[in-house]
């Protein structure tokens, strides 16, 4: 596989993980069946400020390079040749890569409730409590390594059916566990299979009111289908998704126009309006006078 170099990201910008990770350059689906699947990722040039929002618990497991996580709450993980990271479902990270150290190498491998569920039915421990769940280094296997390189020399242009994803991801996880002496991996597993459900939405919608997502992304990131999003946020807000994130967006530049120089044209850039002209419409129809009358009479 060529190396690649992903696409510009600004802070708007949330790559929702795994859906978006098949448009993303330098990732590449070795295996597939809705969240769950198998991608190997190759990168050869920075790549500073990548913002993740994962929907499916993940395992990556990186053969070269260097790349630092950065959780929403300061924690910072960097992971290297060798490093297993276990990221749970529903969680919001930046990752920083700097080519300095050579390209970057990794699988990542993301699970289903389904795969979840047969891995803790196949490896019941009586466990009952379901501890705290993030971002934390695994020790992983010996094995892993062996597993990760036959994976694109029998699997590379083959169309793989269900089952058989189903079947290469449970086999993972049970190769883990057998070197999983702390009970980490179970522990992890654990958690995500209890907190699999449905997210708050208004949760979601203050913490995201300014990424570059569709409707459809918001209902991702809710665990709804988009209709369900829609009936959920019409009764938790009283009014459509579009009109809020339409008003948050306004309310967010109006506070930009008073407590900032920046200019017009990028408080409305950074607002979600790539058309100034439609912004200061927008913006006046909100606030009853455009931006720069908004500015004069605060002078």
């Amino acid at each position: 596989m060529a190396l690649q170099t992903p696409p510009p990201t600004s802070n708007s910008d949330i790559l929702l993980i795994p859906e978006g990770l098949q448009q993303f350059a330098g990732a590449r689906a070795v295996m597939t069946s809705g969240r769950a699947g198998i991608f190997h990722k190759l990168l050869d040039q920075n790549a500073f400020g990548t913002e993740f929002f994962s929907n499916a618990p993940c395992l990556a497991y990186v053969l070269q390079g260097r790349e630092t996580f950065f959780d929403a709450d300061g924690a910072e993980t960097t992971v290297q040749p060798g490093d297993t990271l276990l990221v749970p479902r529903h969680h919001h990270m930046i990752s920083d890569f700097s080519s300095a150290d050579g390209p970057l190498e990794a699988f990542l491998f993301f699970f289903s409730d389904a795969v979840i569920g047969e891995y803790l039915s196949a490896t019941a421990k009586g466990t009952t409590s379901a501890p705290d769940s993030k971002t934390a280094l695994f020790a992983g296997s010996p094995s892993l390594r062996e597993y990760v390189d036959a994976l694109p020399r029998v699997y590379d242009d083959l169309t793989v059916p269900p089952t058989l994803v189903k079947a290469k991801l449970l086999e993972l996880l049970l190769l883990l566990h057998l070197h999983d002496k702390s009970g980490q991996l179970h522990a992890f597993l654990v958690h995500e299979n209890t907190h699999r459900g449905r997210r708050n939405i208004k949760q979601i919608m203050r913490a995201h009111a300014l990424a570059d997502l569709t409707i459809a992304d918001y209902a991702t990131l809710s665990g709804r289908s988009v209709s369900a999003f829609q009936r959920d946020f019409k009764r938790e807000f009283g009014e459509t998704p579009s009109v809020w994130l339409r008003r948050a967006r306004l309310k967010h530049a109006d506070d930009k126009v008073v407590n900032s120089q920046d200019t017009i044209a990028d408080i409305a850039l950074a607002a979600g309006f790539a058309d100034t002209s439609h912004f200061i419409k927008a913006y006046k129809s909100l606030f009853n006078e455009t931006p720069k009358q908004r500015r004069l009479h605060l002078a």
